[in-house]
């Protein structure tokens, strides 16, 4: 079996054009590279505060029973704000992740597909080569 060609799997073998692999994509764009930085390191924060205080009920809850139990005001106990706490913690995660593509992902994520939508009509408006096949 020929071995898989691709650009993701390096260079074709025995020096062959690289075709499509050879010309730059949208991938080695900088701005796209900083949508993917900034998307990857807000991912990581919201992930860690969510998974963290979500992780802090559960123990606190499996191990300090006790402390969950204290009175806040009423019938109300720090363990039925907690819980109500991760329903908080959960809106404003969404909230923050609304506000962090609107401000920092949508505005470069246009500019790169527009550029990429002109780059697409440039390419279609220069003549291709015409292929010829020959008779079989």
């Amino acid at each position: 079996m020929p071995p898989h060609l691709s650009s993701h799997h390096g260079s074709p073998p025995d020096g062959a054009p690289a075709g499509p692999a050879s010309r730059p994509t949208i991938g080695s764009h900088p701005d796209f590279r900083a949508v993917r930085r900034a998307h990857r390191r807000f991912g990581a924060v919201a992930m860690s505060v969510s998974v963290g205080g979500f992780l802090l009920f559960v123990l606190l809850s499996g191990f300090l029973p006790g402390v969950l139990n204290q009175p806040l005001f009423g019938h109300v106990t720090l363990g039925l704000a907690g819980g109500v706490g991760q329903f908080v913690v959960m809106a404003v995660t969404a909230w923050r992740y609304c506000v962090h593509m609107d401000r920092r992902i949508d505005p470069t994520a246009d500019r790169l597909r527009a550029e990429l939508h002109r780059h697409a009509a440039q390419r279609a408006r220069v003549p291709q080569q015409q292929r010829r096949f020959g008779t079989w």
